[in-house]
């Protein structure tokens, strides 16, 4: 139970994707503009996860590392999740500015470093979903307080030059060290 607890920690606060890793930068640029809109990228993001991991905990054992295949199955397995999730989801009736595209499953970086840093981390077996688990759910929390943050900022008195994505990135920068306090 405290293994999972401590994925769960780790995943939400202390080693966010978004803001201690930088992976999902895609995803708060696009996906922020409001709360709603946030949250539902946040569960897609976080159904892509799980599916990867799931899909990944199956598939590990016969994937021959000594050929060095790791990472192109791995690439593989989080573009079919994330392209799955917004086929089922809806694409762009769903979330807005969702596309089918393949940039837009290349883009979100956040499945595939999870996935790599998952492997790196040497996560096997149920924890991997659960290192999945965690690691969307922080990006999604992530996103959706990003997403207030930048609904405030637009009513803020902000300089020219630092409106939209700038103020944005600092934002993201100044919660990033707010959470570096509760490494554990």
């Amino acid at each position: 139970m405290a293994n999972g607890l401590d994925f769960l920690a780790n995943g939400v606060v202390s080693n966010n994707l978004l803001l201690f890793q930088a992976l999902g930068l895609f995803a708060l640029t696009r996906y922020t503009r409001d709360s709603l809109t946030a949250v539902k990228a946040g569960l897609g993001i976080l159904l892509s996860m799980v599916t990867a991991t799931v899909v990944l905990w199956g598939v590990n054992q016969w994937i021959p590392a000594s050929f060095g295949l790791e990472l192109p199955v791995l690439l593989l397995i989080a573009l079919c999740s994330s392209f799955l999730w917004q086929k089922i989801l809806g694409g762009s009736k769903w979330v807005e500015g969702f596309d089918y595209s393949l940039t837009s499953g290349l883009l979100n970086t956040a499945i595939v470093g999870a996935l790599l840093l998952s492997l790196n981390d040497g996560v096997a077996g149920s924890a991997l979903v659960s290192y999945g688990f965690s690691a969307g759910l922080g990006l999604g929390l992530a996103l959706v307080v990003l997403a207030g943050i930048r609904e405030r900022l637009e009513m803020a008195p902000v300089p020219k030059a630092l409106q939209g994505v700038p103020i944005l990135l600092i934002s993201a920068g100044l919660l990033a060290m707010a959470l570096m306090g509760f490494r554990f």
